[in-house]
């Protein structure tokens, strides 16, 4: 009995062991800072003052791609919600409104930057500090979710 115990025990440990080396990989593997062919320049968000709960991100997405890639989703964990907008003029006036096609073309890029293509972060559940950075994540059709870090800036 004794001999069974052991081996029921050692067994059990190596399991785990196995779960969750294999599990945990699975987890890491899901997102990342880098994809081979998804690329981001010059991250940054808008500094507003404290009472202001929106915002707005700005980055250039680069895809080297040979097929374009379709950005579905963007989110963070501290930020309520989170779309893509573009600045475009309607009737003569400038209006902020939701983007139409968010895909990052073949060997080209989309670029977000103030007067354009932009990222809307509304719902701050807290006051933005200027240099700090919030982790945003992107999921795209192709290149899956990929996560950068953006700093907050005052400009």
């Amino acid at each position: 009995m004794f001999v069974y115990k052991n081996l029921y025990s050692t067994f059990s440990f190596v399991f785990l062991v196995i779960f969750v080396t294999v599990y945990s990989q699975s987890l890491f593997a899901e997102t990342s800072t880098t994809n081979e062919h998804i690329s981001f320049t010059k991250p940054w968000i808008r500094l507003l003052p404290p009472t202001v709960t929106n915002t707005a991100g700005y980055v250039a997405i680069n895809n080297s791609s040979n097929q374009a890639d379709e950005l579905l989703a963007i989110w963070s964990p501290t930020i309520n919600s989170m779309s893509v907008h573009q600045t475009k003029q309607v009737d003569g006036l400038l209006k902020m409104l939701k983007a139409e096609n968010t895909t990052i073309p073949a060997k080209g890029q989309l670029v977000m930057q103030p007067g354009g293509y932009h990222m809307m972060l509304m719902g701050l559940e807290k006051p933005l500090i200027e240099n700090d950075t919030i982790l945003i994540y992107f999921e795209f059709e192709r290149a899956g979710i990929v996560h950068v870090s953006f700093p907050i800036i005052r400009k």
